[in-house]
């Protein structure tokens, strides 16, 4: 840990908003729509408008973040926040919100061209969708691993890319691939969520006075 007490505070606090478990209700939560969407488009794969899915792709990531983000958040209020405080971090400027919002733009379009060119151009024997989806999300992970110290992120990142390894192989077909490494992958998410709230609840009681309504 860095000696710096300004970056150690930083630290912590990034490690409380991870302490309940809620980041795995969120992630775990939209890895679930986009098992559901694969599962849709895999379905409707003779149909030719289920090319036109693929434009939608972007809208359910976003759409689908929003609105379990919303829920994760009441959460938060109702089971969080009462018992070990609430923080906010400081609130970007206009210029970095629009910056922030075109950065994930861009890379949620970049991601969505990219899984179009690997679903068109899959080899056979292997499924390099699955993999590719495996190890990204293991990146991701990974850096809020070390942004955060917090120990079961590292856990996530291992068991996403063996999960995408081991269907990548599997080569299912049509989209199964992705609609199992997701549905695996969220469900996986939210047990440990689960168990982290729930160490979280026995660690920090309801504070008397302030039961939940």
């Amino acid at each position: 840990m860095t000696t710096d007490p300004l970056q150690n505070a930083q630290k912590r606090a990034f490690q409380y908003w991870y302490v309940d478990g809620t980041f795995e209700f969120s992630f775990g939560g939209i890895c679930l729509v986009l098992a559901a969407y694969f599962y849709v488009q895999h379905l409707l794969a003779e149909f030719w408008f289920s090319n036109l899915l693929i434009i939608f792709f972007l809208l359910v990531m976003i759409g689908g973040s929003f609105l379990i983000n919303r829920l994760v958040m009441a959460m938060k209020e109702r089971l969080t926040f009462p018992r070990t405080g609430y923080i906010s971090f400081p609130r970007k400027t206009g210029s970095k919100r629009w910056g922030r919002a075109l950065l994930l733009g861009v890379v949620s379009g970049l991601v969505s061209a990219g899984m179009v060119i690997l679903l068109a151009n899959r080899p056979a024997g292997f499924d390099w969708t699955v993999i590719a989806s495996g190890v990204l999300f293991g990146l991701v992970v990974t850096y809020l691993g070390f942004r955060t110290g917090v120990l079961r992120f590292f856990i996530h990142a291992a068991a996403s890319v063996g999960i995408g390894t081991a269907l990548g192989f599997a080569n299912l077909p049509g989209n199964l691939g992705l609609t199992a490494f997701y549905s695996l992958l969220g469900l996986s998410m939210l047990a440990v969520g689960g168990i982290s709230l729930w160490q979280y609840l026995r660690q920090n009681p309801q504070p008397a006075g302030t039961g939940d309504e």
